[in-house]
């Protein structure tokens, strides 16, 4: 069972006309880094006109130091990120400023830093389904944060050293 399967589904998930699972949508939105509660950009999500903090979360994946910030790749090998799920109120206008900021680009994704894709999370209440941002750099030579857990990392990051 979805945590998100007590929520009205046309407030997380909306499928467009004629859909294939490519055409599958969501509102929640993992995060794993600086966008989380505390941390260096937390107040863009910090705004209750654009998203709505979840709660806790973890997706299968790797969590790579990318220098101020991490990167997350897909995993199957049992490795767990550990971030936060935010329900996003205005999806359209909120991942268009995202993207931008996340170094984005749906349009050019081989010119993007990152790739946003829905992957699956778990929360507390359950398995959910949420955009997330994905490395879309290769991680030869970066350093893999092997908690998987970008707070725990943060004290030691090379770039709050003076």
């Amino acid at each position: 069972m979805l945590f998100t399967d007590h929520l009205p589904k046309s407030t997380l998930f909306r499928l467009r006309p004629h859909s294939s699972p490519a055409a599958e949508t969501t509102n929640l939105l993992f995060v794993y880094g600086t966008l989380m509660r505390g941390m260096e950009r937390a107040d863009f999500l910090d705004n209750p006109d654009k998203a709505s903090f979840a709660g806790p979360a973890t997706a299968a994946g790797r969590l790579y130091d990318v220098g101020a910030f991490p990167g997350m790749i897909e995993s199957s090998g049992g490795e767990q990120v550990h971030g936060e799920l935010h329900q996003v109120h205005d999806p359209e206008i909120f991942f268009e400023t995202l993207d931008l900021i996340q170094g984005y680009w749906p349009d050019q994704p081989a010119r993007s830093l990152y790739i946003r894709k829905i992957i699956p999370v778990t929360a507390a209440q359950g398995e959910a389904r949420a955009w997330s941002y994905i490395l879309n750099l290769p991680v030869s030579g970066l350093t893999l944060i092997p908690s998987g857990d970008f707070r725990l990392y943060q004290p030691a990051a090379h770039w709050l050293e003076d």
